[in-house]
């Protein structure tokens, strides 16, 4: 049996859905599992023994011929990816986010499973043999493993996430922490400002002022993206005692900072991947809430405290950019004060696991 599995982004959202192997491999001993995903997101499911092989496909360029009207190479990009799809012969195709129409593309296989958000698209829905429907409220986890109890997988389900860190990966991280001069003595904090939208974001000012009061018995760790190295070295600038290492843009691949995140003690982050990658690797995790609360995507494992402000009328508004002004911009973020962060940190430091409720 030969399985493939288009989850093409973003990174959180293939993390929580990698359960789903699993769930696949019991029903199916001996298969192989080929996941679909974008360039961008594809390194983190390397390495894994669960995965087969993994196809990394560059959407962004793909994307912007569409929008730009440039069928030609629009169509040459598809047609060699659905080529390279059909000659792999797979037997079954799961889409997870068949209501996009262009998943249409990745359709290479006899049986063909298709996810839709509840009623939504039914146009499309004659391309799948068989439809699967998410319903809200649901975790998002779960969504995923509907497919899975389609085919007749019994509950119950293993729903750790999968996160591979090879011994190359977990070396990378090391000789970097040495080279920028960490005390072995110390434990680890690491601190991610970044998320895939601004609404996400705790500001930089409140990620300095938390490095400050940490400072005395952390090494501090600034992660994220090669993108997000400004914004990093922006979060240390704002610490005036302080000195955090900026690890983001320093490191390889997504997999390098994840063996950071396994050798870390805590880490502090918004509602983004790392969150997921921690929850993963069982690493205590405080997450800062604001535009979005932790309900579909809830960490399921580890030690965590997810922090939000429940006083803020407009939130959760799930918008990727605050659209207020003055004193209201960005105030659910701005709302869960380092001070709030810090005893949380300090707590797991302690190892004294702080309640896994949300708190103000």
């Amino acid at each position: 049996m030969k399985i493939l599995i288009v989850k093409l982004w973003a990174l959180g959202d293939i993390l929580v859905a990698t359960p789903l192997l699993r769930a696949l491999r019991r029903q199916y001993p001996g298969c192989h599992i080929t996941w679909l995903a974008d360039s961008r997101y594809a390194e983190i499911l390397k390495g894994s023994e669960l995965v087969d092989e993994v196809i990394a496909f560059n959407m962004a360029p793909w994307l912007r011929y569409f929008r730009a009207g440039q069928v030609i190479p629009y169509l040459k990009t598809s047609f060699a990816l659905r080529r390279k799809l059909n000659a792999a012969k797979f037997d079954m195709s799961i889409a997870l986010n068949a209501e996009k129409w262009w998943m249409l593309w990745f359709n290479a296989a006899p049986v063909r499973i298709g996810l839709f958000p509840g009623d939504e698209q039914q146009r499309l829905r004659k391309y799948y043999t068989s439809v699967v429907a998410r319903m809200t409220p649901m975790h998002t986890t779960d969504s995923y493993l509907l497919t899975a109890i389609s085919l007749g997988v019994p509950e119950p389900f293993d729903k750790r996430m999968v996160v591979a860190v090879t011994s190359g990966d977990r070396k990378s991280a090391q000789d970097f922490l040495d080279a920028a001069g960490y005390d072995p003595q110390k434990p680890i904090v690491l601190l991610h400002p970044g998320a895939s939208q601004d609404s996400k974001c705790w500001p930089a000012a409140n990620f300095g002022k938390l490095a400050d009061l940490l400072s005395d018995r952390c090494n501090l760790i600034v992660t994220g993206s090669p993108g997000e190295t400004e914004l990093a070295r922006r979060v240390a600038a704002e610490a005036e005692r302080a000195h955090p290492i900026v690890a983001a843009g320093a490191l390889s691949n997504i997999r390098e900072t994840a063996a950071l995140v396994e050798m870390a003690s805590v880490v502090v982050t918004g509602d983004t991947s790392l969150l997921h990658i921690a929850s993963a690797l069982d690493t205590p995790l405080v997450a800062i809430y604001g535009s979005t609360r932790p309900r579909d995507y809830t960490p399921l494992f580890g030690r965590s405290a997810l922090l939000y402000d429940d006083t803020v009328s407009c939130a959760p508004c799930y918008k990727a950019n605050c659209p207020l002004a003055g004193d209201s911009f960005m105030a659910c973020m701005r709302g869960t004060s380092p001070e709030r962060v810090w005893e949380s940190v300090e707590a797991f430091l302690a190892d004294e696991a702080p309640a896994p409720s949300p708190s103000v």
